[in-house]
């Protein structure tokens, strides 16, 4: 897209979920003050995410009816994105990276439904259309079907505040037979950026594309091959595939309430490793069939006008 030199513009980075979003937002952390002497502007996720996601999504999910305790108006929502912007104090010319996996929904909008996510139609525009300046590149992961929907899943249990409850099965039987399809998301993406070259890549080979990805990111006056390390924090363990059957046994027993006080118990009794292996849900058929499906969208979407496959 043509950019103005009178204003900053936006590079995107909308996730999705699961996908190494955490290992991007750390380097860009950590090197946030390299870049920013270098005109780049990496705004926190967390800050993004509470400061501008949120009010979007709050607004978006009044728009669908969903009874939220707290509205955000279209009113107020232009003005939480003016206050949030100008807060970055971008000069002219200089680049933003936004980085928030939660720009299309939650895992739990993927879990209920089987869907990739079932509100993303009013929230991504809504996110998009209250960026005031250019947004030059949106940058998205895909990631195959039956490892996307399992770690959705853990990642609804870990979250879980007792409400609503999905079953495994449930969420099993939605995902076959709605046939999620990345090709159409990246087309809502598309449509709701639609001056802003896409770039997309697969999960399963991010070890290779890392350093690019970050690069593409940051731009190519920026040089990701310096870039500090972060500091080995201290994480919440990966959750196995027996922590995940304790979990639905808690829940099948003392119901989903139950859960709150024992799902971190569970986790690091049983951490993912040799001896607890990452959690499967799929059968093998199940498994072949979505593999598949995610291999035709694949090829399709690489052809897609307007994208740029890693």
């Amino acid at each position: 897209m043509a950019l103005s030199d009178q204003l900053p513009y936006v590079i995107v980075h909308g996730g999705v979920q699961k996908t190494a979003t955490s290992f991007i937002q750390g380097r860009l952390k950590r090197n946030a003050g390299r870049l920013k002497k270098q005109g780049v502007h990496y705004v926190h996720h967390r800050k993004t995410r509470k400061d501008y996601t949120i009010p979007c999504q709050l607004n978006g999910y009044d728009v669908v009816g969903l009874g939220y305790d707290t509205v955000i108006s279209d009113a107020a929502l232009c003005e939480i994105s003016k206050e949030f912007f100008h807060g970055i104090e971008a000069g002219a010319g200089e680049r933003i990276i936004l980085s928030d996996e939660n720009m299309p929904g939650h895992s739990s909008h993927c879990v209920r439904k089987g869907k990739l996510y079932g509100f993303r139609k009013p929230l991504i525009p809504i996110f998009a259309n209250h960026i005031p300046y250019p947004v030059a590149e949106v940058h998205i992961a895909i990631r195959n079907y039956a490892d996307f929907f399992a770690s959705s899943y853990v990642e609804f249990l870990r979250s879980s505040e007792g409400r609503r409850h999905v079953t495994e099965a449930q969420m099993k039987r939605g995902v076959i037979s709605v046939s999620p399809n990345w090709q159409k998301f990246i087309g809502d993406v598309r449509e709701a950026f639609p001056n802003s070259e896409l770039v997309v890549w697969r999960h399963e080979d991010f070890g290779d594309l890392s350093q690019k990805i970050l690069q593409n990111l940051c731009g190519d006056a920026v040089d990701v091959n310096k870039f500090a390390i972060p500091k080995r924090g201290r994480s919440r363990p990966s959750a196995s595939h027996r922590a995940i059957k304790e979990m639905l046994y808690v829940i099948q027993r003392y119901g989903p309430a139950a859960l709150i006080e024992k799902r971190v118990e569970l986790q690091e009794k049983y951490p993912r490793s040799e001896e607890y292996p990452a959690y499967d849900p799929w059968e093998q058929s199940e498994r072949e069939h979505l593999t598949r499906l995610y291999d035709q969208d694949v090829e399709e979407l690489k052809s897609l006008s307007g994208v740029r496959f890693l």
